[in-house]
């Protein structure tokens, strides 16, 4: 979660775009690629770094998307004419 900050400035128009207001902070989701950039990014700008944390699945959104895959593996159909 960042402070505004300087991050007011038109520089920072991009990150704030990407971000969701909650009184004089934001908070942004960065993919782990992006996030080095992304922070170094921020910090060029002036935004105060407040914390990062890494976001996980919960065991229900887990177990969903293994439904979900296998539903689709069971819904595969051989083609190959055998």
């Amino acid at each position: 979660m960042a402070e505004k900050g300087e991050a007011g400035a038109p520089e920072a128009a991009p990150f704030l775009a990407k971000a969701t207001r909650t009184g004089n902070r934001y908070r942004m989701h960065v993919e782990e690629p992006e996030l080095y950039a992304t922070l170094e990014q921020l910090k060029n700008v002036g935004a105060r770094i407040l914390s990062v944390t890494q976001m996980k699945a919960t065991l229900e959104e887990f177990f969903m998307g293994l439904i979900s895959a296998d539903r689709a593996q069971a819904n595969a159909v051989d083609v190959s004419g055998k």
